[in-house]
């Protein structure tokens, strides 16, 4: 499950985006996953790029994410990590599952420039005891999640 939580105040999300990469993909992957790429240009990724390098056909065929850059959301919500709420209009790419040996990043816009985000690896998830969930690199409570989401803010 993933839970997007703006600040408090009726904040709206917005450009929600799940993407991953693979280590030997390197920076250029992870400035694509990144939240800076969201947008109507982030949906042609040859376009983003100036290439039609088909390494780079390969590694985004392996890629698995969505973006829903034209969403928003008031509020927070929860939902499976591969299933937004439909009513986002989500666009998908690659398979639809956590893949192994991949790095993703799930993050999204908030009013104001507030940006959030958190990275993770399909291990990460994994190693969750029940209770648990993962933000800031690392396991922790629900409890400790809402705290420091209202650190951030």
């Amino acid at each position: 499950m993933a839970e997007l939580r703006p600040c408090e105040g009726g904040e709206t999300l917005s450009g929600m985006r799940l993407g991953s990469w693979t280590l030997d993909e390197g920076e250029a992957a992870v400035e694509e996953a990144s939240l800076g790429s969201i947008g109507p240009s982030s949906t042609s990724r040859h376009a983003a790029t100036g290439t039609d390098d088909p390494d780079e056909d390969q590694a985004l065929e392996e890629d698995s994410g969505w973006e829903a850059w034209g969403a928003t959301n008031h509020g927070g919500v929860v939902f499976p990590l591969f299933s937004p709420p439909p009513e986002w209009r989500v666009q998908t790419f690659g398979r639809q599952t956590l893949l192994p040996d991949r790095t993703y990043a799930l993050g999204f816009h908030g009013a104001g420039g507030y940006m959030a985000h958190v990275y993770f690896t399909a291990d990460d998830l994994a190693s969750l005891q029940p209770g648990q969930v993962w933000a800031d690199d690392r396991a922790m409570s629900a409890g400790d999640f809402g705290e420091l989401v209202d650190d951030k803010c």
